[in-house]
């Protein structure tokens, strides 16, 4: 009994010298191989900073009559077309002093990586306002994720081991082959390289490459953009992709939607019921709370579900035009201005709002798309087309002293040098200009 004990007693030493030795071996190889475990894709952290949802402009930022020099500048999708922005910014004698800029968003990728980090230096070292497109935000998770990564323990030698591999294995996985990842070590296989990446990431992509190479600084400005911009001044708003003036999936006159009634609240003035009424567009429309619809929407399908499609569905900007022009708020039987009399009527066939106008990008394949009350810049600058830019002052508060009721609207798809006027806002103008992309 006595030897069958000493043999228990040597067998469990022996068990707990190995367990020992496998446990810092374990260690070791977790400091320097890779982070471990793996994660699953459920503990992956939020990439997305949603934030900073809408940015409102000052009445101080919009021009005004009092000082005619003021512009507000807003130009189209950029996709690192760093040439093509000077050119056009020298075009329209950009003033830092007197202009105020706004972009549009999708300012990276499709370009040169270096061209993309030199537009970003130059909206970044400058402050330029705008919003954050699709493209943008694509950049900024990549970055989020890296972020992420490196912080986990052997993290850094990882990326480092995929930024140099990824080349030789994107292509037969694209084809399905996950067999190539046998011959790499085991912290390039799959399904370890998965429990890493979100699904249907694209490593070393355009988003990935431009991620990588961009300064801190830069990635805090990408950050730091809003999806939407509102100038209540103006009565406009700035979004990458576009808004819905109502839900679809209501009625027009629906008490939820919110042009089908004026707002209560405590002031009377019109001012402050526009104002409340147009915030209420972003507040109480379900789909304008989407940060994906106002990054991707470009048309709605018959069941009301906003879609990235430029062939099926119909234009938000069709839609939102619509309703705009029900609005009844010029048009009111009563004429006593600026009182609140003026808003208790209206025909059955209109809505009781003032029509307000949205300026956006993203939708390349249609061109210079101007309508009454939207503005669809994005004229394909990416693709080698054209570079656009929305010029607003004083002039756009107003009617010209001229009384001039002759307008330019471009058709779709009519890119130019030439400047053209549009109508803007209630009874003021704007106009276009817009420069070779190469």
């Amino acid at each position: 009994m006595t030897r069958c004990n000493g043999s228990y007693g040597f067998l469990l030493s022996i068990a707990v010298v190995t367990l020992i030795l496998w446990t810092i071996l374990a260690s070791d190889l977790r400091n320097r191989v890779s982070f471990w475990p793996s994660p699953t894709r459920s503990e992956f952290p939020d990439f997305s900073h949603y934030g900073n949802f809408t940015h409102t402009l000052s009445n101080e930022q919009w021009p005004s009559t009092n000082d005619k020099d003021k512009r507000i500048i807003v130009i189209g999708d950029l996709h690192g077309m760093n040439e093509s922005l000077t050119l056009l910014l020298n075009r329209i004698s950009y003033d830092t002093q007197k202009d105020t800029l706004i972009h549009l968003g999708d300012l990276t990728t499709k370009g040169p990586v270096e061209d993309s980090l030199a537009v970003l230096s130059f909206m970044e070292s400058n402050n330029i306002l705008g919003v954050r497109g699709n493209n943008d935000q694509q950049v900024l998770e990549w970055r989020a994720w890296m972020d992420w990564i490196i912080a986990q323990q052997g993290g850094i030698e990882w990326l480092r081991e995929v930024d140099d591999h990824w080349p030789d294995y994107r292509p037969v996985l694209e084809q399905g082959n996950t067999s190539a990842f046998d011959s790499r070590p085991s912290s390039m296989k799959k399904p370890d390289w998965g429990n890493r990446v979100p699904k249907d990431w694209k490593p070393l992509g355009d988003h990935y490459k431009v991620a990588r190479a961009m300064s801190r600084s830069q990635y805090s400005y990408l950050q730091s953009l809003p999806l939407v911009l509102y100038a209540p001044a103006g009565h406009v708003f700035f979004v990458h992709a576009g808004l819905l003036a109502a839900d679809p999936n209501r009625i027009l006159t629906h008490p939820k939607q919110p042009l089908s009634h004026w707002p209560s609240i405590g002031q009377c003035d019109i001012p402050s019921i526009r104002k409340a009424q147009e915030l209420a567009l972003l507040s109480e429309i379900p789909q304008n709370q989407d940060p994906w619809v106002v990054q991707n929407i470009r048309s709605v399908f018959e069941n009301g579900k906003p879609t990235r499609s430029n062939k099926k569905g119909t234009p938000f900007s069709d839609l939102w035009n619509e309703i705009m022009n029900k609005c009844s708020g010029f048009q009111s039987p009563n004429s006593r201005s600026g009182s609140i009399t003026r808003l208790t009527g209206y025909q059955e066939s209109y809505l009781p709002c003032f029509p307000l106008t949205v300026v956006y990008g993203h939708a390349a394949a249609r061109g210079l798309d101007v309508k009454r009350w939207s503005i669809g810049l994005d004229t394909g600058c990416g693709y080698g087309r054209n570079l656009s830019a929305l010029v607003l002052d004083a002039s756009s508060l107003s009617s010209r002293a001229s009384g001039s009721d002759t307008f330019d609207f471009p058709s779709e798809g009519t890119d130019r040098k030439t400047d053209s006027r549009i109508k803007f806002g209630h009874a003021g103008e704007a106009r276009i200009i817009s420069v070779d992309c190469h």
